[in-house]
C-alpha cells in the first residue's frame, strides 16, 4: 500500500501526527456539549393570529383556513395543524428535519404575505415565529421557601431578583415564576364619588396614564453649549398618584385622586399557588414513609436554549445559587436538575467504554500474547481519539446515542488491527526487519481489510438517511460507528504498521519460522474444532437442514414464549409529572382543591384512604394555576401540576416504574394490588407524564379522529376512549376535546348607552373596571418598579350576579343601572377547533402501564378494537401518535435491511469476482437470527422494532466478515492444488483463531449492556440495571447472540455449504458443456493480477 509505504518511510511525521491526534482528541472531548439524549433541532414555525371579540368558529372560518390553504403547499412541509380558539389562530407548521429554521420561516412568511388579501381587515397583524419545545420545559425547578414570619410576596420579590440573574446566564432562554402575587400600587376608584363629581371613568384612567410619564422638551442650542430639556413627569411615591388632579367638579374646584380613590400598596389577585414536599429523611437521601406537610413555595423554572451545553448551563446556574446573599431565613431548594441525570448517564456510558475495553484487552492478550496486543491495542485509543475530533467537528454533542456507538464500535475497530499487526508479526518472525515486515504484512492484507470494514460500513450506511424526527435522533448511531470505522481503517494501515517498524520485537532464541500452532493459547480449541468440522463435512446436508430447521423453531418459540414487541425502549423515570384537567371554567380555589385530592393520596395524607406516600419520593412540587406548564398544556385557572422527583437509584426499594403504576391506581382508588380502597378521583381528569426517552412521538397509544360535525366527533372520541380502557395494559386515556366554558356574555344596547353619554368601550371598561381592574402604567424605577392597578374596591367587585346592581357613572354626572345599557346572558363558552392537514380533530390518546414493555403489542391489540368500530357516516380515523412513528420506522428498516444487504452483496462480488459465492457468505446473516430471537428469549425481551432492528442491520455488515475471511482461505488452498475437503478443514483450522478473535471482541464489548452490569471505576464498585443498560439491552443481546450463534454455526455451516456447492459445481461440469470450473479459473486468475 502507497499510503502504508509513506507512513513507513516518514515515521517523525507519524509520530507528531499521534501527538496531535492525542491533544486535539483531549480538547475537543473537554470541549463536546453534553447531554442526555440528541437535540433534535426540528423546524416547527407558528403563525398567530388575533382578532379581537370573534368566536373560535368566525376565527376558524376567517384566518385559519384561509392560512392553511395559503401554506399547505410549501415545500418541505411534513404537517400542518392549527387550533382555533376565542380571538386568536394558532397555525403549526412542521418541516422536515433536514430543512434549515430560516429557510423555513422565510418561506412562511411569503405564504401569509399572500394570504394577507383573504383574510379581514380588522385583525392583527399576524406573528410567525420559530417554536421550540425543549424551550418550554424546564432543566432546572428551584424552590424558594421561607421560614415562620416570611410572607409570600417577599418570595415573590425575591425571586423576580433571582429570575433577573439568571436570564443573564449564557445558554438560559428563558426563566419562569409559579407562585405568590406580585406586589402593584392599588387605586381604587368609588364610582359614587365619581358621580358625585360627574367625572366619566375614561377621562381618570387616561389622566393616570398620560401623567405618569418622563417627556423630552428637545434641544436647546447656545453659542457654545447644547442642553437638553426634559420634563419629568413619573411618579415617585404613592403620594404624587394621592395628589394628582383628574379633573374639576362642578363648581370648578380641582378633583384630586384622593377624592375619588384609595391609593395603597397591595398585591394582584393571586393567580396561581405552589408548595414543595421535602421526603428526604435525615441522611439527607433515604425517603421517608409517612406524610409531610407542604411549605408554601415560590418555583422558579429555568428553560434551555436550544443546542446549548446543558452542563455548563447547570454549573452556572448552580454557581450563582451559592454567590446569592439570602437571608437565613429564606431556603433554595433544587427540586429538578436534569444534568444530574446527564452526569448519571454520561459516566454510567463511560464506565461501560472502560469496562468493555478491559474485557476487550483481556481477550487480545489471551490470543495474540502479550507483545503483539500491546500494539493491538494502541488502536483502540488512536481510533476513539480520530473520532472524538471527527464528531467534535461536524456538531455532535456527547450524547447516549453516540456514547453507545462508541461502545458497539469499540470490539469492531481491533479487527484490522488484529489481521494486520498480526500478518506483520508473521513475516517479522521470519527474518524480515521491521519495516520489511511492516510494509509487506500490510499490503499483503491491506485489500481484505478494507472490504471487511466496507461490508460493516455497507451495513450501517443506509441507516443514515431514516427520514423524520427518529432518523435525526437514530441517525447519530450509525454516523458515529462508520466514523469509527474509518478511522480504525486509517490507524490500521498508517500508525499501526509505522509503530511495528518502530517497536515490534522477536520472541527470545527466535527462529526464521513463525511460531507453531501448538505454541499459542488457543491450540486445543482449534484441535477440537477440526474434529467438529470433519464431522460436519461428512454429513453437509443434514448439518445444513439442521441449521435450517433451528431457525424455524427459534422464532416460532419466540412467537409463542417471547415477550413480544417493543416500539422504542422505555426507561424507570427519574421524575414525572402528574396532572389534572378540571372542568372550564372553575376558580383557582377549585383548582386547589382538585390539587390537594390529588396531593393528598400520592403523598398519604391521613383521611385520603392511604396512610404512607408512593414508595421513592424525594421532591415534590404543585403548582395550581397560571403555574402549569405551558410544553404540557394550556395555562389558565385549570393547569394543575404535581412534578415528582425520585430518590436516587441506589436508594429506591422498587423500580420506579412500580411507583408510577400506585399513583395511578390511588386516583383510581385502588391500591397498589388493584384493590378499592375509596373512590376513584371524581371532577377532574388525571393523568401521568414520564419523561420522553427519544424523539417526541406522541402517546403510546392515540386514534385521531376527523369530521365536520363536533358532537358527532365528541361522542366517537368518547367511545375510543372507553375501547382503550378495555384493552388490556392500557393506562387511563384523555382526550383534547374542549368541554364548553361558562360565559357571562353582556350584550351593549348602542343606541340606549349614546342616550346617556356612554359608547360600547366606556362600558366595556367599567366591566373590566368592576371584575379584575385595568393596568394604568408602572410606579418606580429598575427592580423596584411595580404596576399599577386601576379597580373597585372589593366590596364592589364581583364576578357573578351581583354586577346587575352596578351603576355606571355618567359623563353628564349622573349613573344608570348597567343593566339599563346592558342585557347579561350565561350561554356556553366557545370551544377551540383543532385542524390536521386542514381537516377538524380530535384526538384520544393514552399511556401503556409501566410494567409493560411490549407496548407495539398492546398498541395492536387497541387498533384491532378499533377496526371492528362502526364508525358514522363522514367520521373517519386514523391512529397517531407512536403507531405513526412506528409503521413508518418499520417499514424504513426493512427497506435499509435490503439495501444494506445489496450494498454488502456488490462489495462480496468485487471480492470473489463470483455471484454463487456471496450467496453462501449472506447465508450467515440469516443464521444470526437464531441468535438474535435466542438472545431475546434467554432474557425475556420484547423485540424492539427500532434497537433489536438496527442490531439485526448492523449484524449483516459484522457477521459477513467471519465468511469472508474463511471462504478467502478456503479457495486460496484449492488454487494451491488441496482437495476441496481438505481445503475446508485446513483453512477452518487456521482462521478458527482469528474468526473466534475478532467476533469474541465485538460480543465482549457489548456483554455490559447486555447484563446491565456497569463497574463504576471511580469509587471501584459495580451498578446494576442503569439507566443506559435498560435503553440499550435489546440491541445489545441482539448482536452479542446473534454475533455468537452466527460465528458458530458459520464454522460449521458456510464449509458444508461450500462442499455443497462444489459437488453441484462438478456435478454440472460432468452432465453439461458448460464449465463452473471457469468462474475458479477466473477468479485465481484475477487474484493473480
Amino acid at each position: 500500500m502507497i499510503i502504508t509505504r509513506f507512513s513507513i518511510k516518514h515515521f517523525m511525521a507519524v509520530l507528531v501526527m499521534c501527538l496531535g491526534i492525542v491533544l486535539l482528541g483531549g480538547v475537543s472531548y473537554m470541549g463536546m456539549p453534553r447531554e442526555n439524549f440528541p437535540d433534535v433541532k426540528v423546524p416547527v414555525i407558528t403563525v398567530t393570529t388575533f382578532m379581537t371579540g370573534a368566536n373560535p368558529t368566525d376565527v376558524e372560518i376567517s384566518i385559519t383556513v384561509p392560512l392553511e390553504t395559503a401554506l399547505e403547499g410549501i415545500e418541505g412541509l411534513e404537517e400542518l395543524s392549527s387550533v382555533s380558539s376565542e380571538g386568536m389562530s394558532l397555525v403549526s407548521l412542521e418541516f422536515d428535519p433536514k430543512i434549515e429554521t430560516e429557510v423555513a420561516l422565510s418561506r412562511i412568511r411569503d405564504a401569509v404575505d399572500k394570504a394577507k388579501a383573504d383574510l379581514p381587515p380588522d385583525i392583527d397583524e399576524p406573528i410567525v415565529k420559530e417554536f421550540s419545545l425543549s424551550g418550554n420545559i424546564p432543566v432546572v425547578v428551584l424552590n424558594l421557601i421561607g421560614t415562620e414570619g416570611v410572607a409570600l410576596s417577599q418570595l415573590h420579590e425575591l425571586a423576580e431578583n433571582i429570575k433577573d440573574i439568571m436570564e443573564r446566564i449564557p445558554g438560559v432562554l428563558d426563566v419562569k415564576l409559579r407562585g405568590g402575587r406580585e406586589q402593584v400600587i392599588l387605586v381604587e376608584v368609588d364610582p359614587e364619588r365619581l358621580r358625585f363629581y360627574k367625572l366619566p371613568l375614561a377621562q381618570v384612567q387616561m389622566v393616570l396614564m398620560s401623567s405618569n410619564r418622563n417627556v423630552s422638551a428637545g434641544v436647546a442650542e447656545g453659542a457654545t453649549t447644547r442642553i437638553v430639556m426634559r420634563a419629568p413627569g413619573e411618579f415617585e411615591t404613592p403620594g404624587d398618584i394621592f395628589n394628582l388632579v383628574v379633573g374639576t367638579s362642578p363648581q370648578g374646584t380641582p378633583v384630586y385622586m384622593r377624592d375619588i380613590a384609595m391609593v395603597r400598596p397591595s398585591f394582584e389577585d393571586e393567580k396561581s399557588r405552589a408548595r414543595h414536599y421535602d421526603f428526604r429523611a435525615s441522611d439527607g437521601e433515604t425517603p421517608v414513609n409517612s406524610y409531610i406537610e407542604p411549605q408554601k413555595s415560590v418555583s422558579i423554572e429555568i428553560m434551555k436554549r436550544s443546542g446549548e451545553n446543558l452542563l455548563a448551563l447547570t454549573e452556572a446556574v448552580n454557581k450563582t445559587i451559592e454567590e446569592l446573599a439570602l437571608s437565613d431565613k429564606v431556603d433554595i431548594i433544587t427540586s429538578l436538575d436534569v444534568s444530574k441525570d446527564v452526569r448519571i448517564l454520561i459516566s454510567d456510558l463511560k464506565n461501560s467504554i472502560g469496562t468493555a475495553l478491559i474485557l476487550v484487552l483481556f481477550v487480545i492478550f489471551i490470543g495474540l500474547g502479550a507483545r503483539n496486543a500491546i500494539l493491538v491495542a494502541m488502536a483502540i485509543p488512536f481510533s476513539m481519539l480520530i473520532s472524538i475530533i471527527c464528531l467534535s467537528l461536524f456538531g455532535f454533542t456527547l450524547n447516549m446515542v453516540v456514547l453507545f456507538s462508541l461502545i458497539l464500535a469499540l470490539g469492531m475497530l481491533v479487527d484490522n488491527a488484529i489481521v494486520i499487526v498480526e500478518n506483520i508479526y508473521r513475516h517479522y518472525s521470519m527474518g524480515l526487519s521491521r519495516p520489511q515486515a511492516a510494509l509487506k504484512g500490510t499490503s499483503e492484507v491491506a485489500w481484505p481489510v478494507i472490504t471487511s470494514t466496507a461490508t460493516t460500513v455497507g451495513a450501517f450506511f443506509p441507516i443514515i438517511f431514516w427520514p423524520g424526527l427518529m432518523g435525526e435522533f437514530m441517525g447519530f448511531l450509525p454516523k458515529t460507528v462508520i466514523i469509527v470505522l474509518v478511522s480504525s481503517l486509517f490507524v490500521a494501515l498508517v500508525i499501526n504498521p509505522t509503530l511495528c517498524s518502530l517497536l515490534m520485537k522477536r520472541k527470545k532464541h527466535w527462529e526464521k519460522s513463525v511460531d507453531t500452532e501448538s505454541e499459542r493459547p488457543t491450540y486445543r480449541a482449534v484441535v477440537l474444532y477440526g474434529r467438529f468440522l470433519e464431522f460436519i463435512l461428512h454429513r453437509p446436508f443434514w448439518t445444513i437442514t439442521t441449521a435450517g430447521i433451528l431457525l424455524v423453531l427459534v422464532i416460532s418459540l419466540y412467537g409463542v414464549f417471547g415477550a413480544g414487541n417493543e416500539f422504542f425502549p422505555t426507561l424507570d423515570p427519574n421524575n414525572i409529572l402528574c396532572s389534572v384537567k378540571p372542568p372550564e371554567g372553575v376558580s383557582l380555589e377549585e383548582s386547589d382543591r382538585l390539587s390537594r385530592q390529588m396531593e393528598d393520596r400520592i403523598f398519604g395524607r391521613p383521611g385520603s384512604g392511604y396512610d404512607q406516600p408512593v414508595k421513592n419520593l424525594k421532591y415534590a412540587s404543585a403548582t395550581v394555576g397560571l403555574g402549569g406548564n405551558v410544553a404540557m398544556g394550556e395555562e389558565g385557572a385549570g393547569p394543575i401540576r404535581s412534578r415528582l422527583q425520585f430518590v436516587d437509584r441506589d436508594y429506591r426499594t422498587e423500580s420506579t416504574s412500580e411507583t408510577v403504576a400506585e399513583i395511578r391506581n390511588r386516583m383510581e382508588g385502588l391500591d397498589r394490588d388493584g384493590n378499592r380502597v375509596t373512590h376513584p378521583l371524581y371532577g377532574a381528569e388525571f393523568d401521568t407524564l414520564t419523561p420522553q426517552e427519544g424523539p417526541p412521538t406522541g402517546k403510546p397509544v392515540s386514534v385521531d379522529i376527523f369530521g365536520e360535525d363536533l358532537s358527532r366527533m365528541t361522542d366517537v372520541i368518547n367511545d375510543m376512549k372507553r375501547i382503550m380502557s378495555e384493552t388490556e395494559g392500557v393506562a387511563k386515556p384523555t382526550d383534547n376535546a374542549a368541554t364548553a366554558q361558562p360565559t357571562l356574555e353582556w350584550s351593549i344596547d348602542r343606541a340606549r348607552a349614546g342616550m346617556f353619554g356612554l359608547d360600547q368601550t366606556t362600558v366595556a371598561n367599567f366591566l373590566q373596571l368592576a371584575v379584575g381592574g385595568i393596568r394604568s402604567g408602572t410606579f418606580g424605577h429598575g427592580d423596584e418598579e411595580q404596576d399599577i392597578l386601576f379597580r373597585m374596591p372589593e366590596w364592589h367587585r364581583t364576578a357573578t350576579g351581583q354586577l346587575e346592581n352596578v351603576t355606571i357613572p355618567t359623563p353628564m354626572g349622573g349613573s344608570v343601572p348597567i343593566t339599563s345599557v346592558t342585557t347579561a346572558k350565561l350561554v356556553p363558552g366557545p370551544v377551540s377547533i383543532n385542524h390536521y392537514d386542514q381537516m377538524r380533530v380530535l384526538n384520544a390518546g393514552a399511556e401503556v402501564q409501566p410494567w409493560i414493555r411490549a407496548d407495539a403489542d398492546v398498541r395492536a391489540s387497541f387498533q384491532k378494537k378499533v377496526e371492528q368500530y362502526t364508525f358514522p357516516p363522514g367520521i373517519t380515523h386514523r391512529f397517531g401518535g407512536a403507531a405513526e412513528e412506528e409503521k413508518k420506522s418499520t417499514a424504513f428498516l426493512m427497506k435499509a435491511f435490503f439495501i444494506a444487504i445489496f450494498i454488502i452483496s456488490m462489495v462480496l462480488v468485487i471480492q470473489f469476482n463470483s455471484i454463487l459465492i456471496p450467496l453462501i457468505v449472506l447465508a450467515s446473516v440469516v443464521l444470526s437470527l437464531i441468535g438474535v430471537f435466542t438472545g431475546l428469549l434467554a432474557f425475556n425481551l420484547p423485540f424492539g422494532i427500532i434497537m433489536s432492528g438496527i442490531g439485526v442491520i448492523s449484524l449483516a455488515g459484522v457477521v459477513v466478515n467471519n465468511s469472508i475471511v474463511l471462504l478467502d482461505a478456503i479457495r486460496q488452498f484449492q488454487r494451491k492444488g488441496h482437495s476441496v475437503y481438505d481445503a475446508l478443514v485446513t483453512a477452518g483450522m487456521i482462521r478458527f483463531r482469528p474468526v473466534l478473535l475478532t467476533a469474541t471482541t465485538t460480543i465482549l464489548g457489548l456483554v455490559p449492556m447486555a447484563f446491565k452490569i456497569n463497574i463504576d471505576f471511580a469509587n471501584l464498585s459495580y451498578q446494576y440495571n442503569t439507566d443506559t443498560s435498560q435503553y440499550w439491552q435489546s440491541m445489545a443481546v441482539a448482536i452479542i447472540f446473534g454475533l455468537l450463534l452466527a460465528t458458530l454455526l458459520t464454522l460449521g455451516v458456510v464449509p458444508a455449504l461450500y462442499l455443497i456447492y462444489d459437488r453441484l459445481k462438478n456435478w454440472v461440469n460432468r452432465t453439461t458443456n458448460w464449465s463452473v470450473a471457469e468462474e475458479m479459473d477466473t477468479v485465481g486468475a484475477a487474484d493473480e493480477l
